[in-house]
């Protein structure tokens, strides 16, 4: 072989091994990331990207000897279709109260107003009293009617061969216990930070709150969340949320932050009001915040410092039902930033929230 041939394999061998070379090291740099990421809760999850406050509710096929199911209130939507069968869904946001049914098909025609009747246990459906508005939408293939709620239900959704049905019912009547979940801040409103300012109060309180929804949706409590994701939401909306639902506590879930020149404060704390003597059965709204910290701080581990009243504050002033701020540690603090980020220790924070939570709702059953 001649030495011209030679040379050119020797730098296609070379040119070969430096692009090995360095896929290899792209590869590792990118599985370390993805390592950090998921020990320092610094990336988004996917549980947390997929979370939601509209509730997606299934059809029930209904037969003619069930019409007892349909209860006292109930909203009938007639199909009007020719070709194939429609698929139903219903979607429900009650955060912003609003109920979406919508029906697909080969072709969707002649929908209205005149679509939809309104039906009460008297016989006497005062709409008004039940929905502010209604809209009616239609493409070819796709009817949408949209209900403004003045209140929340528990929607069923029921459809025989031409009709559906939207059962109304408060969530007191398919529930037993229901409780709000509040992740604090959000948005525009970013809470405390930590010292460099990296992780932020809103995200690490939305990240316990979705571990604290993984857990409470297996279970037969109803839970309501004042946000899923990152977005601005008022202090009267919170406080409304809990009234609406006709919850039994409402538990706001923060982190803490000392005085920038004292990071040495750290530990759980829980708030509560003693100003307006609110009870559910057995349960103060001080019995509250003691059982949550006390369990999350057994759960976790951390330091517990203590209970404090906090009569000032809106949610704790302004809330119908027993109500406690967890602060489940500072942000400025190192060791407590530390424990904070890792998403492991986030999980045994809402297993300890959840654990305060029954001990609590065993209260009220006494």
């Amino acid at each position: 072989m001649e030495m011209r041939e030679w040379r050119r394999l020797a730098f296609r061998s070379a040119g070969l091994l430096v692009f090995v070379l360095l896929i290899t090291i792209a590869g590792n740099l990118s599985s370390q990331k993805s390592f950090w990421q998921k020990e320092n809760g610094s990336g988004q999850t996917a549980q947390t990207q997929k979370l939601s406050n509209i509730e997606h509710v299934e059809a029930h096929v209904m037969k003619q000897d069930e019409l007892s199911r349909l209860g006292e209130h109930y909203i009938e939507i007639s199909k009007t279709v020719t070709g194939q069968a429609i698929s139903v869904r219903l979607d429900n946001d009650y955060v912003e109260r609003t109920m979406t049914l919508t029906m697909k098909g080969a072709s969707v025609r002649g929908y209205g107003r005149t679509s939809i009747k309104y039906h009460g246990g008297d016989g006497n459906f005062r709409k008004e009293e039940v929905i502010k508005k209604q809209k009616v939408s239609q493409t070819h293939k796709t009817a949408r009617f949209t209900f403004c709620m003045n209140r929340i239900y528990e929607p069923e959704l029921l459809e025989s061969e031409d009709v559906c049905y939207i059962v109304l019912r408060r969530p007191k009547e398919v529930y037993s216990h229901v409780v709000v979940i509040d992740a604090g801040h959000g948005g525009d409103d970013e809470g405390t930070g930590s010292v460099d300012w990296k992780y932020r109060e809103k995200d690490s309180a939305l990240k316990i709150v979705g571990c604290l929804k993984q857990i409470l949706d297996g279970t037969d409590i109803k839970a309501y969340y004042t946000r899923l994701d990152d977005r601005d939401i008022s202090k009267r909306d919170r406080v409304r949320l809990a009234k609406d639902a006709g919850a039994d506590v409402l538990i706001s879930v923060h982190c803490n932050a000392s005085d920038a020149y004292d990071t040495t404060a750290k530990g759980v704390e829980t708030l509560y009001s003693g100003r307006k003597k609110t009870t559910a059965g057995n349960l103060s709204s001080r019995q509250l915040a003691k059982d949550i910290l006390d369990e999350v701080c057994e759960t976790t581990g951390r330091q517990r410092r203590k209970v404090i009243r906090r009569d000032q504050l809106y949610l704790m002033h302004h809330a119908d039902v027993p109500v406690t701020i967890v602060e489940v540690g500072y942000m400025t603090n190192r060791s407590d930033m530390r424990y904070l980020k890792k998403q492991k220790n986030q999980r045994e924070i809402a297993q300890g929230i959840y654990n305060g939570l029954c001990k609590s709702l065993q209260r009220i059953e006494k």
